[in-house]
């Protein structure tokens, strides 16, 4: 097997390509159809994520996919690529040039390979595990803020709209907004944990997601020495459904308050 740093240097022209094919649809226009959980896909997702299988699968043979569209392709314990084609996609069909494509690669379900590329910007984030994380092979770092009131936060409004968990949602966001500078709401989750890696955003608040959208991004903000844990403080795992990510005095704040409403 390639080490993990020669891998590195053969996905980059890879996900360049990938990102002018997406930018061949973004600026030529796209439909789309919407999928069981409201979220949409688009020709964009289906034809990146092939070509992402296929030439990932040149660079790593023995290695697994878990992609958006397409699913599990063989033993996701192994040496698997984690895909996420397009994420944003619902900003990419609205001309809204924020979107990314993510992918991770995976080792007994932990990511070792994280990669977060926005093509529009030409923003290259990645990561090794234990080697630091990178942006155009910048080292990167999350913000040092260390005043709760002045947290810049970027939080994840999922598809999900029944009452029980909009209630929930809105009474977690009600007391965070008290206590924090501001929020935004971009629309693409893998570029929201990379600009947190980055320090671009001081912290990132999520619920309701999905393996592709997290695995690369949970390595970078890690990478970049942050702490990101589900909502009960517990290790983020391809199964997790919640996330906060930020510097350590950050996320603290953030699990004495999740903490306080638990009581």
């Amino acid at each position: 097997m390639l080490s993990l740093s020669e891998i590195k240097r053969e996905v980059g022209p890879v996900l360049v390509k990938a990102g002018d094919l997406l930018l061949s649809f973004f600026k030529n226009g796209v439909s789309y159809k919407n999928k069981a959980n409201q979220s949409i896909v688009t020709e964009a997702d289906i034809q990146v994520e092939k070509f992402l299988i296929e030439n990932l699968s040149k660079i790593l043979p023995e290695a697994s996919f878990f992609a958006e569209e397409s699913g599990a392709q063989g033993d996701l314990s192994t040496l698997c690529w984690v895909i996420d084609p397009l994420d944003g996609t619902t900003n990419f069909v609205h001309g809204i040039p924020y979107f990314c494509i993510s992918i991770a690669l995976t080792k007994n379900n932990e990511p070792v390979l994280g990669f977060v590329y926005q093509p529009i910007l030409g923003q290259m984030f990645h990561a090794i595990k234990g080697e630091g994380a990178f942006l155009n092979n910048s080292p990167i770092k999350v913000s040092s803020i260390n005043k709760f009131d002045q947290t810049f936060l970027v939080v994840g409004i999922p598809y999900e709209k029944s009452d029980s968990y909009l209630r929930g949602f809105f009474d977690d966001m009600s007391e965070i907004m008290r206590k924090t500078l501001t929020f935004r709401h971009f629309g693409a989750v893998a570029l929201d944990l990379a600009y947190v890696a980055c320090g671009k955003v001081d912290a990132i608040f999520f619920e309701d997601m999905f393996w592709w959208d997290f695995a690369a991004g949970i390595l970078l903000i890690k990478e970049a020495g942050g702490v990101i844990t589900d909502f009960s403080h517990k290790p983020i795992g391809m199964d997790s459904k919640s996330l906060i990510g930020a510097n350590a005095t950050i996320h603290k704040g953030f699990m004495d308050i999740l903490g306080k409403k638990e009581q």
